[in-house]
């Protein structure tokens, strides 16, 4: 028996995939799907299913406090979280059960980055090589590459552990966060490879980047919490005086005109350069 949470924000048809696709899996375990609507004001669509429930926030929590709440209310030991762009073309639940006979506290996977009108996206296809996407990247992972568009966590555990920290009101780092919490509380965590998991990104590289260099505030707050984060990121080139040279405002612009037309090997450098740079940029 478990819980699915997916918090969602005025996105019907997205989250109306999601739930479908799941909804449409053989699933031997017996389920509930919390929905926690975080856009007060938008109404979201019936899905005539009894597993289904929803939630409404009286106000916009955002995402942690509306994952926690979600939580809150499952009813059962294991808790899935998913994120309302995600189409589940896989049963990799049963999966993730037999994962937690194994001793496992939680789990997770990496996700496929496509748009949703179809059209080839030259940033998915980078984003689809990093993180938990990195092709040697199996059973050995790093804490801080657990992501949580689709992961599991054992519910005595999450609530042990302190939940989602709701200090993270806006876009980024909660992730690598949480994954860091669950190992220094002796958690094991388990990495199930799949190419069933689809995450419907529409951005362009500008916004991309904006959204990285907005993120800034939660990055700090990260790093407060857990100094060890900083040799992850480089955070002594950062900064430090040939950062400054390297991130240049000058440099930047070049490698932002460069981007439109990026590809192959030399698209990944300068994507890898974007990324960088913005989290330099969001640490200014």
């Amino acid at each position: 028996m478990f819980s699915i949470v997916i918090p969602t924000y005025n996105r019907p048809d997205a989250l109306k995939r999601t739930i479908g696709s799941i909804l449409s899996l053989d699933i031997k375990e017996v389920i509930e799907i919390i929905v926690v609507n975080d856009s007060p004001g938008s109404e979201i669509p019936e899905f005539y299913d009894e597993r289904v429930i929803i939630l409404k926030n009286t106000k916009n929590l955002g995402r942690a406090k509306s994952r926690n709440a979600g939580a809150a209310a499952a009813n059962f030991p294991i808790l899935f979280f998913i994120d309302d762009d995600i189409e589940v073309n896989e049963n990799i639940f049963d999966a993730y059960i037999n994962e937690y006979k194994k001793g496992y506290d939680a789990v997770f996977s990496n996700v496929t980055n496509v748009r949703s009108d179809g059209q080839y996206s030259f940033l998915n296809e980078f984003l689809n090589t990093r993180g938990a996407n990195k092709k040697k990247f199996r059973s050995k992972f790093r804490s801080n590459y657990f992501t949580t568009a689709f992961c599991s966590i054992k519910k005595d555990f999450f609530d042990r552990i302190g939940k989602f920290d709701e200090e993270f009101c806006s876009y980024g780092w909660e992730d690598p966060e949480l994954g860091l919490r669950i190992e220094s509380n002796q958690g094991k965590i388990s990495f199930l490879k799949t190419e069933g998991l689809k995450h419907y990104h529409d951005k362009n590289v500008d916004e991309w980047i904006e959204q990285i260099e907005k993120s800034g505030n939660n990055l700090k707050y990260l790093i407060n919490k857990h100094p060890q984060f900083k040799k992850k990121i480089h955070y002594s080139l950062l900064n430090s005086f040939i950062g400054a040279v390297i991130f240049n405002p000058l440099f930047v612009w070049s490698e932002k005109l460069k981007a439109k037309r990026s590809r192959g090997f030399l698209g990944y450098l300068n994507y890898s350069y974007l990324f960088k740079a913005a989290i330099y940029r969001s640490l200014r």
